[in-house]
């Protein structure tokens, strides 16, 4: 009874995190479920399916405080949600530890990418002239996203987020910060709605390749769905440089601490 308590109290605060800075939560969600001892392909399924329930309760805050990019979400997530769904049902093809090591991987490299520098990246990457640059007005903000960089990071961010259970967000967040050169709020607001639909793919996935626990998913996805209420509304206060700054400092911390529990 009391692991249950903390374990709810665990998803409550993960999904409080993750709706403020725009992501799913998977990258959370998934090492508590393994740290309560469910098996990496059934964490997974668990974990994609609230995100859905995260995404559906963030999203109302946000699209109340029109900071979600239908036009954006039109480019980004039709590829992703496919790849998702691909990755969710082979995701069988690669053992559990492989997995494991890539969701290390996926969270250092996002974390250090949430710590880098925009200008530079940007002034890389977006010039409103170059050929393949799509230019967006969006409210009182104007950007321009590079296509030939966004749809290839987009299909990589939906075969991640179906193979390890998470919703792309810690993959989609930073290209639409650093590489489209989307304002950071914009981003936020418009990935919390895409995870959702992303996780959905990946969770058809794995429920035909039969990794699904409904019982213990239900009543996570309505504590997530709550937290995910409490976090998004903070975020449209919160500073959000300061957050990204803190929170890949977060994805390190979980990183090393998979990668102890993997050499025990």
């Amino acid at each position: 009874m009391i692991e249950s308590v903390f374990m709810y109290l665990a998803f409550f605060i993960s999904a409080s995190i993750s709706s403020m800075i725009g992501i799913g939560g998977g990258v959370l969600y998934v090492p508590v479920l393994l740290a309560f001892g469910f098996p990496f392909y059934q964490a997974a399924a668990i974990s994609i399916f609230i995100i859905m329930s995260l995404s559906i309760s963030s999203s109302l805050v946000y699209c109340q405080a029109k900071l979600v990019d239908w036009k954006l979400i039109l480019l980004i997530e039709p590829l992703t949600a496919i790849m998702s769904l691909i990755g969710g049902y082979y995701s069988y093809l690669l053992q559990a530890q492989e997995l494991q090591i890539i969701f290390i991987l996926v969270l250092i490299v996002s974390g250090y990418f949430m710590l880098k520098s925009n200008k530079e990246i940007q002034d890389k990457f977006i010039k409103k002239k170059k050929w393949g640059c799509w230019h967006i007005k969006f409210r009182e903000e104007e950007y321009s996203v590079n296509l030939l960089i966004g749809i290839p990071f987009t299909a990589l961010a939906g075969l991640m987020a179906g193979l390890l259970g998470i919703g792309g967000g810690i993959i989609k967040v930073p290209l639409m910060v650093l590489l489209l050169g989307v304002p950071m709020k914009i981003a936020v607001g418009s990935s919390c709605f895409m995870v959702g639909i992303t996780a959905l793919f990946g969770f058809w996935g794995h429920f035909f390749a039969g990794h699904f626990e409904f019982k213990m998913a239900l009543i996570l996805a309505l504590v997530v769905f709550a937290g995910a209420q409490t976090g998004s509304r903070l975020s449209i206060k919160v500073d959000k440089i300061l957050l990204k700054k803190i929170y890949a400092i977060f994805l390190f911390i979980i990183s090393a601490w998979m990668m102890i529990n993997m050499i025990k």
